[in-house]
């Protein structure tokens, strides 16, 4: 992938995660139920119900971008993966994706690390 597509792809993704936040509710039902962080981090952590929330919505974005790049088929399968005790992590490596969507997930992944890092450092 070229350096120019990269830096349109990054654009893209933190425009639509900071300025039109609900551009992604067509997120499977499925995939909208998926903890992407571990329940031990919350639990080292005395969160308020507001704090639980948020770290909630961050996790779901993450969910709908990583739904957004993946297939019907492999949505299905990451589901079942998740189900099955894996990390989201663990679920991509098991889906052997293309080394274009390795990228964009990566990319997609590294802005919700990032939201994530911002939130929990506030607390």
């Amino acid at each position: 992938m070229s350096y120019l597509r990269r830096l349109t792809l990054l654009v893209l993704v933190l425009a639509t995660v900071f300025v039109v936040p609900g551009i992604g509710n067509a997120l499977p039902e499925q995939l909208d139920r998926i903890a992407v962080v571990a329940s031990s981090s919350q639990t080292e952590l005395d969160l308020t119900p507001r704090q639980r929330q948020m770290i909630q919505a961050i996790n779901r974005g993450l969910n709908r971008e990583v739904s957004k790049i993946l297939n019907e088929s492999q949505q299905k399968s990451l589901v079942k993966l998740i189900h099955t005790g894996d990390t989201l992590n663990q679920a991509l490596d098991k889906l052997q994706l293309s080394s274009e969507k390795r990228e964009i997930i990566k990319a997609v992944s590294q802005v919700y690390d990032l939201k994530m890092k911002s939130l929990i450092s506030g607390f």
